[in-house]
């Protein structure tokens, strides 16, 4: 009688589990830091634990240096994947990364995700300013998230309703701008238009204000503000080119050579000028002050809080 009593109860149980009630199984690799087999395209992530691997894969140059957000869809035959995998033993990056893979351990699951999306959100990597002010920018990081991500498990698909971090991954692969010029004496096209320049990069101060160069000895410094329309800075650098000084004063500029990246001063900086009478002729020593440069992409970086543009002579 106790036999056929355990059978029922074995049934009752079985049943249970057939009526379409899940057991959630969770992935969880929140404590482990994602790596890339490739720190050039970043196309192959992975996070490690003893005998389990979280892969991602990406399309190539999903994770680029734009600040920003972007969404991507995971599927299992798709460009963008996602696999859980465990072994029989202890494994290394080399059984992810490596082009000829060790032949143990073995695989036991090799489970690809379904659907869902990634949400990647990107931002530049900036340490503390130096001790001038100045900062750069030393790479990326890449916050990636699952939204909804669905995989087999025994007994059918599970969605895992989560939102959960992938993790943070760090690109190093960006070179910051380096603002210098080979000369201390900067050129002056008119006026208000003055510029500086080595080989490779060029700044350009536009709608100057004209207070600001007089042929008068300052006591204190003439300051004048950089607005939307007025002391206007442009740094730009070049592709494979070699800027000389007949690349300037031209309107329209020359196409070539071709620039590479343009940075606009913020407004609230400000620009200085301190005037020196040596015989017939004036030195104007123009210093920047607190100027921060951005891109079209959302990358900032700041020059030294005080930096010298250059000087220029009247008469």
């Amino acid at each position: 009688m106790k036999k056929y009593a355990c059978l029922l109860l074995f049934a009752i149980m079985l049943n249970g589990c057939d009526d379409g009630d899940l057991t959630p199984e969770i992935i969880n690799f929140d404590e482990v830091t994602p790596k890339s087999c490739d720190t050039e395209t970043n196309e192959l992530i992975y996070k490690l634990k003893p005998q389990e691997a979280f892969i991602l894969q990406l399309e190539e140059n999903t994770l680029d240096n734009v600040v920003g957000e972007k969404t991507i869809s995971i599927t299992e035959n798709g460009l963008s994947q996602l696999v859980y995998r465990t072994f029989d033993g202890v494994i290394s990056s080399a059984n992810i990364c490596d082009a000829i893979r060790p032949s143990s351990p073995n695989i036991i699951r090799d489970s690809k995700a379904k659907g869902g999306t990634i949400t990647i959100t990107t931002t530049p990597d900036i340490p503390e300013p130096a001790a001038d002010g100045s900062t750069k920018i030393i790479g990326f990081n890449h916050l990636i998230y699952m939204n909804n991500i669905s995989y087999e498990i025994v007994g059918g698909v599970q969605v895992d309703p989560r939102s959960f971090p992938f993790g943070t991954l760090k690109t190093t692969t960006y070179t910051s701008p380096t603002v210098s010029f080979t000369a201390n004496k900067a050129g002056q096209c008119n006026q208000t238009q003055l510029y500086n320049y080595n080989a490779e990069s060029s700044m350009i101060i536009d709608a100057l204000d004209p207070e600001l160069i007089q042929n008068t000895e300052t006591l204190e410094p003439r300051k004048s503000t950089i607005t939307a329309t007025q002391n206007k800075i442009v740094f730009n650098t070049y592709k494979n080119a070699s800027i000389t000084a007949d690349y300037f004063c031209k309107t329209p500029r020359p196409a070539t050579p071709e620039i590479d990246e343009t940075w606009n001063a913020s407004v609230n900086g400000t620009i200085e000028v301190v005037t020196t009478k040596s015989g017939t002729q004036y030195i104007h020593v123009i210093t920047l002050k607190n100027i921060e440069l951005s891109n079209s992409g959302g990358l900032k970086f700041k020059l030294p809080s005080s930096f010298i543009f250059g000087e220029i002579t009247t008469q």
